[in-house]
């Protein structure tokens, strides 16, 4: 089984004093884009990794209405982004050994690419990345997510490039909102 993880428990330091994830992007919260395209996506459930100290964020999840999301509270928030990503994986039941893995600030993602990310699976690849001319991008597919979180646990990177296979997904898998001006920027480019 494949589950999804949208990471939201950072600290939105380059960002100002306002939670930039419930600012709002195009309309709704900003964590609202990343959140249903995690639920568009071809898997069963979607875990949301907040902070401890986040009830806003746990509060702005009330408006979906699905029994496919589930929250996770990260226990040391926002100190990184792989602390976050393990206490995702830690939420996820025995039978989903495969997980999307998407940011809370990424309003744009393409519709469609986790039906790549999923159809381009490689039997040497630990994951599957969207990228955008030859730059990381989000999501990622995780292929065997018990072997990233025992390397999470002994304090290891998740993945070595070498088992990362990455496809092209265009400007909107790179596009995040890090600073307030990111939100006015991103409307101009084609995602």
């Amino acid at each position: 089984m494949r589950a999804a993880i949208v990471l939201a428990a950072g600290q939105s330091r380059r960002f100002g004093a306002a939670n930039k994830l419930l600012t709002i992007y195009r309309g709704k919260p900003l964590v609202h884009w990343a959140i249903e395209s995690a639920l568009a996506a071809p898997v069963g459930r979607v875990i949301v990794v907040i902070s401890r100290d986040d009830r806003l964020i746990h509060a702005a999840l009330g408006r979906f209405r699905s029994d496919r999301l589930g929250v996770a509270v990260a226990l040391h928030s926002g100190r990184t982004r792989r602390a976050s990503l393990l206490r995702g994986l830690q939420a996820l039941r025995d039978a989903e050994r495969e997980s999307f893995v998407f940011l809370g600030d990424l309003p744009h993602i393409p519709a469609g690419i986790t039906g790549r990310l999923a159809a381009h699976t490689k039997p040497n690849a630990l994951a599957i990345r969207a990228g955008h001319r030859g730059g990381p991008g989000h999501p990622v597919l995780i292929q065997d997510t018990q072997t990233v979180r025992n390397r999470l646990d002994a304090g290891e990177a998740p993945f070595m490039a070498e088992e990362v296979h990455m496809i092209e997904g265009g400007p909107g898998v790179i596009a995040d909102i890090d600073r307030p001006g990111d939100r006015r920027a991103i409307p101009r480019r084609r995602c």
